[in-house]
């Protein structure tokens, strides 16, 4: 049995190629049951996003997966194979690493590929395609894939325009929970950065559109406020934070109106994002004390240098990588000492058991309790050390160094005997 990763992303395969083999989330049970049915696969997970396609699993034949996935398709597997990878074994658990720290993602760090996975290991869990070989490899993935992305910083700096924008108002007010937040417009990247805002906190927003339908709609999705853009002088003064992204050919905030509502706000702090292009808020209203007002230039020049750190963190993600592989493999080791130390236990609590039902069988009979106890503990360790014993009386009478010092390290020991050959007592 083999761990195998395989599959095809945006690096290996172009979008007209991955769209034809992306999985809906409402065909993943059927086509996990189809994977899991096939008699070399014992365990398996999909993971299916717009970017990729991988198939993770416990395998006595890797080379089944991509026939697989070509017939499932129906496309030739000839077709296929120059898209597709395969990593196994310990390569398989590096590329799953690396795709769960966002090492293998098209924006670099980017912290969702790490929930898609855990969904679609949650999901093979439910359907029973996940078992005892494919759970702990998991969790181990997940838990170091957490300390990568932790010791190494790789999410930690701003690589889009919503990101940095949430990022900038966090360093103004430390409170998300306590702020208003005023939309105007209603357009994607606006609504992005009032969604990072709703998981940050935020649960006051008013937003205002020239159409009432799409300011009532993205409202509805925040639990906010509907306006009208002639409701803006009305309601600004109330606003902490004010995203503007509208269509409008000239500026419609200016310097006058912004001083009112600071007078009306006793001046607390306003912050002003103008994701508009042409602006929508006049440059001048950054004159005003206590206005923070940036615009998408100054969002690019936050990207950037998120960029740059991002890249940065990544090498030093990758060398974590390595030592998580490393832990990975030693850890997996361990584990094949699992059923020996089963065995020898058992074996140890049944000649304790034995020894302890002929003593108390002593006891009751009204034998001297000095004695029984004595003899008690005389035979359960000529009976526990018989075995190890005559094994070490064996290795030294042939030799083996090797053994002898093995023997010195388990038992914890410095010396086990004077010379290999001379009889142990």
């Amino acid at each position: 049995m083999v761990f195998v990763a395989c599959g095809l992303n945006h690096k290996t395969a172009p979008i007209n190629v991955r769209e034809k083999v992306a999985l809906p989330p409402a065909m993943q049970d059927s086509l996990l049951s189809s994977l899991i049915s096939l008699p070399e696969v014992n365990e398996a997970a999909i993971l299916s996003t717009c970017n990729r396609t991988e198939i993770y699993c416990d395998t006595d034949d890797p080379d089944v997966i991509a026939s697989w996935l070509a017939h499932e398709h129906q496309l030739s597997k000839e077709l296929l194979s120059p898209f597709l990878y395969l990593h196994e074994g310990n390569q398989g658990i590096k590329h799953t690493l690396r795709v769960a720290s966002g090492l293998d993602s098209m924006m670099i760090g980017e912290p969702q590929i790490l929930g898609q996975m855990k969904q679609a290991y949650q999901q093979a869990c439910r359907l029973g395609t996940v078992k005892s070989q494919l759970r702990p490899v998991f969790e181990y993935i997940f838990s170091a894939s957490k300390r990568v992305r932790t010791h190494s910083g790789i999410g930690a700096n701003p690589v889009s325009i919503a990101y940095a924008a949430v990022q900038l108002i966090g360093q103004l007010f430390t409170n998300y929970r306590s702020l208003n937040v005023f939309l105007i417009g209603s357009g994607e990247t606006a609504s992005l950065v009032a969604k990072y805002l709703y998981q940050q906190g935020v649960h006051r927003f008013m937003v205002a559109s020239r159409t009432l339908d799409n300011a009532k709609k993205l409202a509805d999705a925040f639990g906010g406020k509907t306006l009208s853009i002639g409701d803006i002088p009305q309601y600004l003064p109330q606003a902490d934070v004010v995203i503007s992204a509208t269509a409008c050919p000239l500026p419609f905030i200016n310097k006058s109106l912004v001083e009112h509502a600071q007078q009306q706000r006793n001046h607390a702090p306003m912050f002003f994002l103008d994701l508009a292009v042409p602006r929508d808020i006049e440059t001048n209203v950054n004159e005003l004390e206590h206005v923070h007002l940036y615009n998408v230039d100054d969002l690019q020049i936050m990207i950037e240098k998120g960029m740059d750190e991002r890249r940065n963190a990544a090498m030093q993600a990758e060398q974590l990588i390595e030592s998580e592989l490393d832990n990975y493999i030693r850890w997996h080791r361990s584990l094949r000492a699992k059923d020996v130390i089963c065995d020898y236990r058992n074996h140890m609590q049944q000649l304790a058991q034995q020894e302890l039902q002929r003593a108390l069988k002593k006891l009751s009979s009204g034998q001297n309790q000095q004695t029984v106890i004595n003899e008690f503990s005389e035979r359960l360790v000529n009976k526990l050390t018989h075995h190890p014993t005559t094994g070490l009386r064996q290795i030294a009478w042939d030799g083996r160094e090797d053994l002898l010092s093995l023997a010195q390290y388990l038992f914890n020991t410095t010396t086990l005997c004077q010379s290999p050959y001379e009889e142990i007592s």
